[in-house]
């Protein structure tokens, strides 16, 4: 029986092993439709909650979700239940187009309408993306100001 050579070894070894390699983000961020789970808003006094968990809004932002294409584009669904006041997150279904910033530490969704989004990765695998972005807070949701808060949007497949 022939040997094998070590070099040829260690190739062999490095090929087999890349299942254990960690998936790259871009994977990660184009594998299907995300569901919203979760939309982190201050409250003041350095409290916050989950719109999601309040008796607010409850109901009509459960069922949006994302879809982030490896191409470049996404789509935001809203679901069939809407919100019929001030506190859907995205205010309509749109599509765009997305990138990484260098860093892969953000992205920056680009709608036909209005104007880019730029959303900070908080959290990125397989089961959860977390993003944060600053927006107003509608007077619904305890602000009657135009300042910018962060929010934190929960994603889960």
């Amino acid at each position: 029986m022939r040997k094998l050579s070590p070099i040829l070894l260690i190739c062999l070894l490095f090929a087999c092993g890349s299942d254990t390699e960690q998936t790259s983000n871009l994977n990660m961020l184009a594998a299907g439709k995300w569901n919203l789970s979760g939309v982190i808003i201050p409250t003041g006094d350095n409290a916050e909650m989950n719109l999601l968990e309040s008796p607010i809004c409850p109901e009509c932002l459960k069922d949006d979700q994302i879809e982030i294409f490896s191409s470049g584009r996404y789509e935001i669904s809203l679901g069939e239940n809407t919100c019929e006041n001030n506190t859907q997150i995205f205010k309509f279904e749109h599509i765009g187009t997305w990138k990484f910033t260098q860093s892969e530490d953000s992205i920056v969704l680009n709608p036909e309408t209005p104007e880019p989004i730029m959303m900070s990765i908080n959290n990125l695998n397989e089961t959860e993306l977390r993003l944060t972005y600053r927006d107003t807070i509608p007077q619904i949701l305890f602000k009657n100001d135009s300042a910018l808060y962060p929010i934190t949007i929960l994603y889960t497949h």
